[in-house]
């Protein structure tokens, strides 16, 4: 039976997700005047809801526990880390580069290489407990604690900027309550179906109200803050819900778009990699810094790191896939024997 082709919303929501993202950074990376710092709150603010759109996605299809799954990401985040740290040393960039900072390119998940993966690994792990937990409870009680997670972890933070789990949004408290709002959308709003223009008028009233804050700020402080448009703040996680809920009920099936999204963790993965490979032997875009046209140049190499790292994605599948596949299957035996032995020698010792 042939396999049924996923919507492609979502999908494509994933790849939009990953191209505001990298926008986001690129625009982060420089500000040297009052143009360049109004440019960079308003494209901050947009592009800060990619994370959390995708783990809203995450949390809407649930995320299933597999050992295998969670081995073959490991194994294409060491194969891009280690490829990324052997670059930066022929580049000269990781000469100065400590023990720990190493160790985070070494072994990625642990190391903390991307705050986004390892609270995955973290999230996966905890996932089939959370599943269990939020689908014995009542619709009324799921829906209270979402309200009061929002309150403890994400209305303080917004408007009183005492942020309480310490991370601005990034850690696995806010990805969890992502997570937890995302299941609950699957759960009991799945039916339901949203006026495409009012989510389209609550996403720009909401980033027009954060950017209008943020830019309050600048004008204030005059530094860039975007202390409203941080991952766990409610603007950016209202905003990530409306885009959410639009492209969920945009109805489509492409095998390109789905093909394209299969290849967005190992290209966001790769980014500051791919990001040293066009200045050091394409061209140098920091170049145009001084430049009011810096933040367009930058959108447009946004396109350019898109494309690179799919086709380097896809030739990784195509050579090494049956390869890291043997791989983390030796790897899970291994792990399922020393488990056993520990298990049996913790019940002997007891």
């Amino acid at each position: 039976m042939e396999k049924k082709e996923r919507d492609s919303g979502l999908e494509l929501l994933r790849i939009i997700g990953l191209f505001l993202i990298f926008w986001m950074h690129g625009a982060s990376s420089y500000v040297n005047n009052s143009l360049s710092a109004w440019l960079c709150i308003v494209i901050e603010t947009i592009g800060n809801v990619g994370v959390p759109v995708f783990i809203l996605i995450s949390g809407y299809f649930g995320i299933r526990f597999k050992p295998k799954k969670l081995l073959q990401l490991d194994l294409m985040l060491i194969f891009y880390c280690w490829t990324g740290l052997a670059l930066r040393f022929a580049w000269g960039d990781a000469a100065e580069y400590g023990m720990e900072q190493i160790l985070s390119y070494v072994l990625p998940v642990i190391g903390r290489n991307s705050w986004y993966f390892t609270c995955y690994f973290a999230l996966a792990i905890l996932s089939p407990f959370l599943n269990e937990f939020v689908e014995k409870l009542e619709k009324e009680t799921f829906r209270r604690m979402l309200v009061l997670m929002l309150v403890i972890f994400s209305g303080i933070t917004t408007f009183l900027f005492f942020d309480i789990t310490q991370d601005g949004g990034k850690g696995i408290v806010n990805m969890t309550l992502l997570y937890l709002i995302g299941r609950y959308i699957r759960l009991y709003q799945d039916k339901k179906v949203y006026s495409r223009k009012k989510l389209i008028t609550a996403y720009v009233a909401i980033m027009a109200v954060c950017i209008a804050l943020n830019g309050a700020l600048y004008v204030v402080s005059g530094t860039v803050q975007n202390r409203f448009s941080r991952d766990n703040t409610l603007f950016t996680i209202a905003a990530s819900v409306c885009l959410f809920l639009l492209f969920k009920d945009l109805h489509f099936r492409s095998k390109v778009v789905n093909r394209l999204a299969t290849h967005v963790p190992a290209v966001f993965t790769m980014e500051w990699t791919l990001r040293g490979v066009v200045t050091a032997y394409m061209f140098d875009y920091l170049a145009w810094r001084e430049s009011n046209w810096h933040e367009l140049i930058l959108f447009g190499v946004c396109f350019l790191l898109l494309a690179m790292g799919t086709v380097i994605d896809e030739l990784r599948v195509l050579l090494l896939g049956r390869a890291e596949e043997k791989l983390a299957d030796l790897e899970y035996r291994g792990l399922t024997t020393v488990c056993g032995t520990l298990k049996r020698c913790i019940l002997r010792f007891f």
